[in-house]
């Protein structure tokens, strides 16, 4: 399993840092895991030229040429984002709206996340599974919220860490039902 862990936080050591870093800790020890802290890359906003639909690619050349290839290397990609201004972080959202040019390579890899933010996290979910929706990716489970404003705060929310771990065990089922080809039927009155 090649898992690529997208760390949207400007705070490499923040509430949805230390959630996501418990969800990995939940994957089978063979998962290999890359991670990338896009608050550390450059990576420009998506100048809305439309190059890529005619290049095929995005010609701008900065530190997404090399995430490309992450993405491309992974087969399930969790993100970990704080709930900025209600929706998720700058750096995050950037580093999503220029996976444009990548329509359609994205399609069945396993993705999932964890929010962290005080209050009015939906917004950030919205444009999580938006993003996994437009690329046909698989959601692989429910998420997990954690409440904290402050880091550290997350501390404070064993709930969080217990849904971050689920949202991983989910996943990696989900990844083991796709190797193995075949899909449990549920139970009639089950």
């Amino acid at each position: 399993m090649r898992v690529l862990a997208v760390f949207g936080s400007p705070r490499k050591n923040g509430n949805s840092a230390r959630m996501l870093e418990a969800a990995l800790q939940t994957l089978p020890e063979s998962a290999e895991i890359r991670r990338v802290y896009v608050a550390e890359k450059n990576i420009a906003p998506c100048c809305a030229t439309r190059d890529c639909q005619t290049l095929g690619y995005c010609p701008v050349e900065d530190d997404m040429q090399q995430l490309y290839r992450d993405l491309d290397w992974a087969e399930v990609i969790l993100f970990a984002t704080s709930s900025q201004f209600g929706d998720v972080s700058a750096p995050l959202k950037a580093f999503m709206e220029r996976t444009w040019p990548l329509r359609g390579t994205l399609k069945n890899k396993i993705g999932g996340y964890v929010v962290a933010g005080r209050r009015y996290v939906e917004s950030s979910i919205n444009t999580l599974h938006a993003f996994m929706l437009r690329h046909n990716m698989i959601l692989g489970g429910r998420g997990a919220i954690g409440y904290g404003y402050h880091e550290g705060d997350i501390e404070n929310d064993p709930l969080a860490f217990e849904d971050a771990r689920k949202m991983a065990k989910r996943v990696v089922e989900v990844y083991r039902l796709l190797c193995s080809g075949r899909m449990e039927r549920p139970v009639a009155g089950g």
